[in-house]
């Protein structure tokens, strides 16, 4: 969406007054020494000493801004972790970018220094296809020290972020925007307080900040880590040659860019649309949300969805008709056209991934709004045009329950457009997502193994990923599936049966719960004690999380999205056996917040004749819980935990 945006963002500024410049250059010094670190960061792997970070935007050529990156650093090395950590530097470039300046080099303890040979530069292909450059660094050692820098010219933008924090302390970084004097750019620091200043120096705008002594930052359980780190953004926001004093690139103006980009069609295309309606009898249908269904199923079922398809043809709705392709504008426009043709009221939404960045509704980062929803006002849900394996009303839980952009059309007279409102993508109640489990567990007739008939039930978010293992794996990759989920609630993956049920991506449109149907026999579970048997039916609800810590909490709670696990066993008590410890099972932790439960496990027991029934119920009402709550989440977690240690003691009757 990034790439969308930003075809968005050219038209905005307007160049006057080009001159070429040249950029700062970065130097390092002659003859560098081991730096003495504070004893304080002794057990740290490594400290980075220096962190200098800067991006120069130049006039060059006709209506050209360019854009350079500049990133130098010297970092500290104690042990071997920190020598693994650090003896491969990630360049942040491609292999088409223009490079202007790399170096590197190590500097041993007794004053050695080897410098990088650029032959060990390679290439590194990530996934998406991306190809990015690294170095190794030969001879680290024990208290050695790294310095590298580089300098390369990027694809000129007018919005970033950067993390002021990471896993290893940072005594002193110094960022800089430099820019034409015309142009202003504005920072904002997150999750820590700073000043920037802004100066201008020979018709150069300057606009710096700088950071002492930032801690480590620890990778906790349940948290996001990148979201959570302290970092700042960074966006344009004046050009006193053509807007003075108005600012630029709000949220407004973004919101009418997006709607006359997805709601702009030719007569053509809009009579194709129409066309396309009556051949399906769309029009047909009674009440605006199996319209809404309707419509989602039959496009994702039809039309290919290519993230990077930015063809012409792919964002052109009479095109995507014939071809059956489209890119992220296309696939918008198209659903955005049928809709329109139908009367069903909707809303653009772009939203970012929660887990690392936010729409912030008081600094306009247009790079955080990574994601188009479509919003249904009258039913208040929301529906995922990117995303084939998603239905509405369930979209990616990452992209909500965090700020979402809306748009929301506005007619003055006969000019329609739209206006911005930042508030949030909300996600669905926490009773519509469940991962239950419905098992009934017996002994054979020797009373050395146990025949476990489980049915596990998923809704709402954690349908999703089951979806998708049964519709997008082959057949060997769902029987290695299975054969886990087996053995995650038997401890053994001998299945006597299993069934899959209500694995259709549609499904989900009524929340139809997708069951994983799976009976297995498990010796694992039992063993002898002398005349008594031991059973563990713990183990019955799958593994759970023990938490421990050690450090101060940093981070607050977030688990993605609030769901329900409940719990439903019936252990057959054997012939001429009872079971000695029953209490064993009764656990109840529970956290009301003002009176309210949030958050809980709780679970009993009750036994008739020779079946021991038990329920557990343990729910996360929320998404989020804030760090002051964390003790008593942890305990939650952790009841869950002991509950997987309980034995069930057998024994003979007298």
């Amino acid at each position: 969406m990034k790439k969308q945006i930003l075809s968005l963002v050219m038209g905005l500024l307007s160049f006057q007054q080009l001159y070429s410049q040249k950029i700062e250059r970065e130097t390092w010094a002659d003859k560098p020494v081991i730096h003495t670190i504070d004893s304080k960061f002794s057990k740290e792997n490594a400290v980075i000493l220096y962190d200098n970070r800067r991006i120069e935007f130049t006039d060059e050529g006709r209506d050209e801004l360019v854009e350079y990156y500049t990133l130098h650093r010297i970092i500290h090395v104690n042990d071997d972790r920190g020598i693994e950590n650090f003896n491969k530097i990630y360049l942040g470039f491609s292999e088409t970018s223009n490079v202007v300046d790399v170096k590197a080099r190590t500097i041993l303890p007794n004053g050695k220094i080897i410098e990088l040979d650029k032959n060990n530069i390679k290439d590194l292909k990530e996934q998406n296809g991306n190809i990015y450059k690294i170095f190794a660094l030969d001879g680290l050692e024990k208290g050695c020290e790294i310095e590298y820098l580089y300098t390369f010219k990027r694809s000129t933008s007018f919005f970033g972020r950067e993390e002021m924090q990471e896993a290893v302390p940072i005594l002193q970084t110094d960022f800089k925007i430099i820019t034409p004097a015309r142009l202003t750019f504005q920072i904002k620091p997150y999750n820590f307080t700073l000043t920037p200043t802004d100066t201008v120096i020979d018709k150069k705008r300057i606009t710096q900040c700088a950071v002492k002594g930032m801690e480590a930052a620890d990778d906790e359980k349940y948290a996001f880590y990148q979201v959570n780190l302290k970092r700042i953004e960074f966006k344009l926001s004046y050009n006193d040659d053509t807007r003075k004093g108005e600012r630029l690139f709000t949220w407004n103006e973004l919101a009418k860019r997006i709607y006359k980009a997805y709601t702009y069609y030719t007569d053509r295309e809009y009579s194709k649309v129409g066309d396309l309606v009556k051949d399906n009898a769309w029009d047909k249908i009674d009440g605006e949300e199996p319209k809404i269904i309707a419509v989602e199923n039959y496009v994702k079922k039809n039309y290919s969805y290519e993230e990077d398809e930015r063809d012409d043809d792919a964002n052109r709705v009479e095109s995507i008709l014939k071809k059956k392709i489209a890119g992220t504008m296309g696939i918008v426009r198209l659903y955005s056209a049928i809709y329109q043709n139908l009367g069903v009221k909707y809303q653009f939404v772009l939203t970012g991934n929660k887990s690392k960045y936010l729409v912030d509704g008081t600094f306009e980062n247009w790079n955080n709004c990574d994601y188009p929803l479509f919003y249904f006002p009258t039913e208040n849900k929301f529906m995922t045009p990117t995303r084939p394996d998603y239905r509405y009303p369930w979209i990616l839980p990452s992209w909500g329950a965090t700020n979402g952009l809306f748009c929301k059309t506005l007619s003055v007279g006969s000019i329609t457009s739209a206006i911005a409102e930042v508030k949030p993508v909300e996600l669905e109640d926490y009773t519509k997502t469940v991962d239950n489990i419905d098992s009934k567990i017996e002994m054979n007739k020797n009373l050395d193994s146990l025949t476990i008939d489980a049915r596990r039930s998923f809704c709402g978010y954690t349908a999703i990923s089951m979806r998708d293992e049964f519709n997008f794996a082959n057949d060997e990759q769902k029987n290695t599936f299975i054969k886990q989920m087996a053995k995650s609630v038997a401890s053994t993956d001998h299945i006597l049966s299993s069934e899959v049920l209500n694995k259709e991506f549609e499904d989900a449109n009524t929340n139809l719960p997708i069951i994983l149907h799976i009976k297995t026999k498990s010796d694992a579970l039992i063993e002898r004690a002398g005349d008594k048997l031991l059973v563990k039916i713990g183990l019955a609800i799958g593994p759970q999380t023990q938490m421990y810590q050690e450090k101060q909490r940093q981070y607050p709670i977030d688990m993605g999205f609030a769901h329900v696990e409940e719990r439903k066993i019936d252990f057959v008590i054997p012939d001429g056996y009872t079971v000695t410890n029953p209490n064993d099972l009764k656990i109840d932790q529970t956290y009301k917040d003002n009176g309210e439960l949030t958050m809980g496990f709780v679970s009993n027991y009750e036994i008739k004749g020779n079946v021991l029934s038990i329920h557990i119920m343990e729910e996360y009402r929320k998404p989020s819980f804030p760090l002051n709550q964390f003790d008593q989440f942890r305990k939650i977690i952790n009841a869950s935990s002991d509950f997987n240690k309980v034995v069930l003691v057998l024994a003979k009757k007298s």
